[in-house]
């Protein structure tokens, strides 16, 4: 039976080897830039241990490099790979095509592990990544075992997933929600975690974004039979002693599983373990079938702990809480109240008037509480003093034993031999001197060879031969320990150490574009709305893709729209969707087999690198890159081009940086509109008003900003931007900027609103002036950028 690599996450030296000691198979971690976990970064020294002290344990070190990059931090980013590469990193995780290009062109070396943040989710979005050199792909975390099958019987890249810890509501590297409501960008490494807040949306109140965390133990036998390379631990942030306690037990369940999968079963004890470690709430994912609301924790966004029991009475006078518990409770633990931030660390408590140290379970506790707690609320255990002590690594690293061999004889140099059983050091020093004072004596020679300090050694066995009346000063003695252990070091690491050319970072773009008017396009999910936008003045328009609207569109309304666009001289897009899981077929695309060549599309929308992947082997038809893929780049722009005649850029992208890129290369840029900043499986109404059937509804934050809540026909939820985009009074500096298409987005918006927009962009683009946009808007991110 095929055995998955446990992967463990490390942001931190210390959870790195808190993952190795407990069992993991290999490691990943970032560096201090460039990681989509900002504040769980290594320095360079750091790294350069890290992946030393993994392979020494034998294990694999995985180092992310999974941002989007902007051009002016390619020097730096090319350094860091080249640094990542000659300090022998066995993969790094990426989700920017400019660095995978980059990596696949120039330091081929260096294997590449495509990022969950590239939303990889059918067949072909893996096959057009093994095209580009990745070795393997984390799969968006939103497929069921079934369809993660049927990806590995028809790819021969290797598979990963994640099987433990939080899930984002969104699709990754589909959610633009913490850039828009303060410029820190989840694609940078910068997520502020909005799923993570309160919420209200016609009347329902709470967490209403915030998944449970994922736990895959139970099951994890299907995964193990289902060929999966790679089962992911996710945790960065996370303190080394979750880190080991949640890899010890996957080991161990995994070990068991192997040996006797009829017998498998989790024991209370490990899931126990693995609540108090760290939960919100568990479920299963998407893995066995979508879970409808048993995904979500809405009352409760942080660690919920163990059930403790509940509170018995509160003395507001003295700040004490009674509580009646159902299992034990020790100085140390952390306890608090569900959803309500009451949370304490106990550091006194007492049993009838008694102050305990611990206490047994079944009992009635006086603790003390600052904040106000209710009668008969619920208490639970957030912190288990005596778990975290047990996972705990006491030593700060494994060490690997030497033999060290010290000789001093008179007239010849001193000579000190090291070995680790497989490699061997010598190292001579000095000629010895004659001692005229006290000679120096094996003791201190033993001493002071046996301060291996921080490296990778410790003295097993230390045999000294040593005349007599001999003076070696201390100094000498250190410096031959060290030059001697830094040889052995070398010799050790040598063997996934490389020498990396650094990469030279040419962007092989096209020439100069010449400044033109730029192109006015409209993408719409009605008829009615197509036709507003053909007739209002728009050059091309997009159909189809994600439908919020009520009706359905069919074979017959695709062929009026193409029949119709003809007719106008206006061309006509088909929008492949974003999220395409059907593997056999491109969503609305199977329309095209019904109609004749004169009624098909001028060319096609591509937002996901599946589409992209089937559309440029099977069609000659135009293609367009949407901004799902998410270009931030030159790099990244020229090597789409290379499929397609026209880029959409990010909308996290400044003017300033659109202005360096739009000249090189047709880009488009969206200028209008409402667009997803969150893009969930989730059916976020469905689940909270299951007899309402609504498909859109209005969700308002804690400070009253509003966003309107999409629902498209795959019960998909879509949370859009708080403020409309207009850039009408902009148009002389986008078309100075060289930007070849202004888009409008038109899909939230009726064929009035649609026509009006059309016409008044028609004219400010042809005539080069501003216009003027009305009520409350937003600029986005065209003049100010993210970090």
């Amino acid at each position: 039976m095929h055995k998955p690599e446990l992967l463990a996450p490390a942001g931190s030296k210390e959870a790195l080897i808190a993952a190795i000691e407990n069992g993991a198979d290999a490691v990943y971690f970032g560096g201090e830039t460039f990681g989509a976990r900002h504040d769980a970064g290594l320095t360079l020294e750091e790294l350069k241990w890290a992946i030393d002290y993994t392979h020494i344990n034998k294990a694999k070190a995985y180092v992310t490099v999974n941002t989007l990059i902007k051009d002016s931090e390619f020097k730096r980013v090319s350094e860091y790979l080249q640094f990542l590469c000659n300090a022998g990193a066995d993969a790094v995780i990426v989700q920017d095509m400019g660095i995978l290009k980059l990596l696949k062109d120039q330091l081929s070396q260096l294997p590449i592990h495509a990022s969950t943040q590239m939303t990889i989710h059918n067949p072909e979005g893996v096959q057009f990544l093994e095209d580009m050199g990745v070795k393997r792909v984390v799969l968006a975390r939103e497929l069921s075992l079934d369809e993660i099958r049927k990806i590995k019987s028809r790819t021969n890249t290797e598979i990963e997933v994640f099987i433990h810890g939080a899930l984002c509501i969104s699709y990754s590297g589909q959610c633009l929600f913490s850039s828009t409501i303060g410029d820190k960008s989840g694609n940078r490494g910068y997520c502020t975690q909005p799923c993570r807040r309160k919420y209200t949306i016609d009347g329902a109140k709470g967490h209403l974004l915030s998944p449970k965390d994922l736990n895959i133990s139970e099951r994890i036998g299907h995964l193990i039979e289902s060929g999966i390379d790679s089962f992911k631990i996710e945790g960065r942030l996370k303190h080394p002693e979750y880190v080991a306690g949640v890899v010890r037990i996957y080991r161990g369940l995994i070990e068991r599983y192997l040996e006797n999968p009829v017998d498998f079963q989790v024991s209370y004890d490990e899931q126990h373990t693995l609540r108090q470690l760290f939960n919100r709430g568990f479920t299963e994912g998407y893995f066995f079938g979508n879970p409808g609301g048993n995904l979500m924790s809405r009352k409760q966004p942080h660690n919920q702990g163990t059930y403790l029991g509940n509170i018995l009475k509160y003395d507001r006078d003295r700040k004490f809480a009674y509580i009646n518990i159902e299992q034990p409770l020790r100085i140390g633990d952390g306890i608090g109240t569900e959803g309500r931030g009451t949370g304490t660390s106990i550091r006194s408590m007492y049993i009838n008037n008694q102050s305990v140290e611990s206490t047994p379970a079944c009992a009635t506790v006086k603790i003390p509480m600052e904040k106000i707690v209710y009668s008969n609320e619920t208490v639970f255990k957030t912190y288990d003093f005596k778990l975290m002590e047990s996972f705990r690594i006491k030593d700060t690293k494994r060490k690997i034993p030497l033999n060290m061999s010290f000789t001093a004889k008179r007239g010849k140099p001193v000579t000190l031999c090291i070995t680790d059983g497989v490699n061997q050091v010598t190292q001579k020093g000095d000629v010895p001197e004659k001692a005229t004072g006290s000679p120096i004596s094996e003791d201190s020679i033993n001493q002071h060879l046996k301060k291996l300090g921080n490296t990778f050694f410790e003295p097993e066995n230390i045999v000294i031969d040593l005349d007599n009346d001999i003076f070696i000063p201390i100094s000498q003695l250190n410096t031959l320990r060290r030059t001697a252990v830094k040889k052995l070091e070398d010799e050790l690491t040598r063997k996934w150490k490389r020498k990396c050319i650094k990469p030279d970072i040419s962007f092989n773009s096209r020439e100069i574009q010449t400044k033109t008017k730029p192109l006015l396009s409209v993408n719409t999910c009605s008829f009615e709305s197509f036709k507003a936008g053909v007739d209002g003045g728009a050059d091309v328009v997009y159909f189809g893709g994600e439908n919020f609207t009520d009706i359905t569109l069919t074979p017959e309304d695709y062929q009026s729209a193409f029949e119709y666009g003809k007719q106008k001289g206006v061309e006509v897009y088909l929008s492949a969707p974003r999220i395409d899981k059907k593997l056999d077929e491109l969503g609305e695309l199977k329309t095209l087999n019904e109609l004749s060549p004169n009624q098909n599309p001028d060319g096609f929308l591509v937002a996901n690198p599946g589409a992209l992947y089937r559309l440029h082997n099977s069609t000659d038809k135009s293609l367009i890159i949407d901004y799902p893929l998410n270009v931030f780049n030159r790099l990244a722009m020229t090597h789409y081009l290379e499929y397609c005649q026209r880029v959409t850029l990010s909308p996290e992208l400044t003017l300033d940086e659109i202005k360096q890129m739009a000249p090189h290369g047709p880009v488009e840029c969206i200028v209008h509109g409402f667009f997803p900043l969150m893009v969930s499986e989730h059916d976020l109404l469905g689940e909270l008003f299951p007899d309402d059937r609504m498909h859109e509804a209005i969700l308002e934050d804690e400070k009253g900003f509003t966003y309107p809540v999409k629902t498209d026909e795959q019960k998909r939820t879509y949370v859009m931007n708080s403020r409309e985009l207009c850039m009408l009074n902009h148009i002389p500096e986008l078309i100075d900027a060289g930007v070849s298409c202004l888009r409008i987005e038109a899909k939230t918006y009726d064929k009035k609103t649609t026509g009006k927009l059309t016409q008044s962009y028609r004219k400010a683009i042809d005539n080069g002036t501003m216009g003027h946009c009305g009520g409350k808007y937003s600029t986005g991110h065209y003049f100010s950028g993210v970090l």
